[in-house]
């Protein structure tokens, strides 16, 4: 993949924008923590950025998350690739999906309004448990290819579940964004193949949703993983400052 795509050259360590937005659910290890107030996001998001991390990852299922980064983040935008994701949203109580033609198109360009841009770096498909279905069944895959064209994307790619529909996603996706952990290898082949391809690996759950201990999870991923020089960039998220920092520190000292 040419990463002169991108606004800014990718770094391997991501940030995740779930808990800025949306309250951890039961499956998080840290789930019933407090929200962070819009002044600790501030800090939190410019805090990403002057670490020298590049890419933010959010989704319009994230909560108020897309709307905190365009609020706080719009004067750098050029500093960062932007992230979002598009079929699936999130009412305040429960999920929903909607893969259709005028369903999609509403969320992308609500995401858009919220993140204060004409156009994200990266635009993923937010597939439900059912992926395999929303592919071949739905007018997702159509409609990403649109977006991309309208240039409302540089990059377009798949956030799924099962391994038959990644498969499938990588006929027509610039990026991957694939669950892989010390505690779940079960996609390793699914990036092989995506390196193979020259489409770019963005790595998801890296911490099994936070009850993977970080120090474990990135030796893993910096060290111990056979297939460590294909992952382009690791997702983590956080709500706090120290934590960031740490996961910093510890993925750049990890990798020298």
């Amino acid at each position: 993949m040419n990463q002169l795509t991108l606004s800014a050259p990718l770094s391997s360590l991501g940030f995740g924008a779930y808990q800025i937005g949306r309250s951890l659910a039961p499956k998080y290890a840290r789930y019933g923590s407090p929200m962070p107030t819009l002044e600790n996001v501030e800090q939190l998001l410019h805090r990403v950025l002057d670490l020298g991390i590049t890419l933010i990852d959010t989704a319009r299922a994230y909560g108020s998350s897309e709307e905190s980064i365009g609020t706080c983040l719009h004067s750098r935008r050029d500093k960062y690739n932007l992230s979002t994701k598009v079929g699936e949203t999130f009412d305040g109580n429960e999920s929903h999906f909607d893969f259709t033609k005028t369903g999609m198109r509403q969320s992308v360009e609500q995401s858009l309004r919220m993140l204060q841009t004409e156009c994200v770096d990266i635009l993923l498909l937010h597939a439900p448990p059912d992926d395999v279905t929303v592919l071949q069944r739905s007018d997702a895959v159509e409609m990403m290819r649109l977006f991309k064209d309208e240039g409302k994307a540089r990059l377009i790619g798949f956030s799924g579940k099962t391994i038959e529909a990644q498969r499938d996603a990588m006929q027509w996706a610039d990026v991957m964004m694939v669950e892989y952990s010390a505690s779940n290898v079960s996609n390793e082949n699914i990036i092989r193949q995506a390196n193979d391809q020259g489409i770019l690996v963005l790595l998801k759950k890296v911490l099994n949703s936070g009850h993977l201990p970080i120090d474990e999870a990135m030796d893993f991923l910096t060290k111990r993983s056979p297939i460590r020089q294909m992952l382009d960039c690791t997702i983590i998220g956080t709500s706090r400052i120290e934590s960031l920092e740490e996961n910093a520190n510890r993925f750049k000292a990890l990798e020298q």
